[in-house]
């Protein structure tokens, strides 16, 4: 059977698509050539405008450029529309990824379609590509493995085209997992307005915080910590059994309101669900630094001291963060979403589950040598040592789960 071929023309950008089906045994359909070249991030030309963000000894204007520097933690691998022919990648990762294919998908059309193959995208990468379509008429490998020929699009405006990325990765496989959409900034107002309570923070610093924030958003995500958060009273009751003791204090989550002797706001099954997604929906986070070992947190601030980013995330010491973060999701020191009285709340849990998740292994980052933070004393306001993680025997997810419960 001769091949048919199929045409349509895409109104958004007068470009003719055509579609070519094979009848061919060999290959049920599929086009098995390679359509698009492999490409090596670590080996660019110039026209690329390769570079490593947060360098140790960048300007931390350029940290705090909020209009060049933000990515959500549900895509640390950022794809995005550069002018109308071009796109910017950027990695916001201190790990690199490999064999990463990214997608286009135009309105015209219901299949991705392969632009770029990177064999290798290095740690907190960015670089310039102009997308081909654009370049000339050419074919492209589909999602299903059917071969699709383009001709010449003079270019794009964002509502055009759409990307995706798709790898088999490891660590990008963790990184699809996330669920939290929060879009991560830093913000240089709080040192400003309020210096000596904040301090500016610099690449190292700023590399350290966006390492935690992917872990925590990560651990929010986890299956284990959605079932623990949902269900929050039977983790009081196991925390009780293990110990032998009654339950204290509130027996499941409340808000904001003041307990009067023992009698508290709790929250019903519905409302402690969109508790929930108020953890890892789309508001804006700010990270910032406190000028002392204590921590701020409220509106899109969350804060952390430098002990914290060095070392603490590293050790699994996420108790305080957690705490600083609830207030961010709106919850005051009345509720035991921003407490540890009570008999212990949600600040004490995700603590507990966190160090769980690093002494299973189930975090996208748990060697404190991949960014080597603390030993980088020329940027810090003191002297640090290597971090080391121990969990505590009586950790109510280690004494439940035994070592398993890694996220499949």
């Amino acid at each position: 059977m001769k091949d048919r071929i199929f045409y349509f023309v895409s109104f958004a950008s007068t470009a003719m698509i055509l579609f070519g089906c094979n009848d061919s045994d060999s290959n049920d359909g599929k086009d098995n050539s390679n359509h698009v070249p492999s490409i090596d991030a670590t080996n660019l030309a110039k026209e690329n405008h390769p570079m490593t963000m947060f360098e140790d000894d960048e300007s931390p204007k350029k940290t705090y450029d909020n209009t060049d520097s933000w990515f959500r933690v549900n895509e640390p691998l950022q794809v995005i529309l550069k002018g109308t022919d071009s796109v910017q990648i950027s990695l916001y990762s201190p790990v690199g990824l490999k064999d990463v294919k990214i997608y286009a998908k135009l309105p015209t059309y219901d299949r991705r379609f392969i632009i770029y193959n990177f064999s290798h995208i290095p740690p907190f990468h960015r670089s310039v590509h102009q997308i081909p379509l654009t370049i000339n008429k050419s074919q492209y490998e589909q999602e299903d493995g059917i071969s699709v020929t383009i001709n010449k699009i003079d270019g794009f405006k964002k509502e055009d085209i759409v990307f995706s990325i798709e790898s088999e990765d490891s660590l990008f496989t963790k990184f699809k997992k996330i669920k939290s959409q929060r879009l991560v900034q830093f913000n240089d107002k709080y040192h400003i307005q309020e210096y000596g309570k904040f301090l500016p923070m610099n690449p190292v610093l700023a590399k350290e915080a966006i390492t935690m924030i992917i872990n925590y958003s990560y651990a929010l995500s986890h299956p284990i910590y959605y079932e623990t958060f949902t269900n929050f009273d039977r983790y009081k009751e196991e925390q009780a059994a293990v110990k032998g003791l009654p339950v204290t204090g509130a027996i499941n989550l409340h808000g904001n309101q003041i307990d009067a002797n023992g009698i508290y706001d709790y929250l019903t099954k519905v409302e402690i669900e969109e508790s929930y997604k108020k953890y890892i929906d789309e508001r804006i986070i700010e990270m910032a630094m406190t000028g002392k070992d204590t921590a701020w947190g409220g509106g899109k601030l969350v804060s952390h001291s430098e002990r914290k980013y060095i070392e603490g995330h590293w050790k699994g010491d996420m108790s305080t963060w957690s705490h600083e973060y609830s207030h961010h999701c709106g919850y005051n020191h009345t509720s035991n979403f921003a407490n540890r009285e009570d008999g212990g709340g949600v600040q004490e849990m995700l603590a507990n589950f966190y160090k769980y998740l690093i002494y299973i292994n189930d975090l996208p980052f748990t060697d404190p040598d991949i960014l080597k933070g603390y030993t980088k004393t020329a940027y810090l306001n003191r002297t640090y040592t290597k971090p080391v993680f121990k969990i505590e025997p009586d950790n109510p997810f280690l004494l439940k789960y035994k070592g398993e419960g890694k996220w499949k």
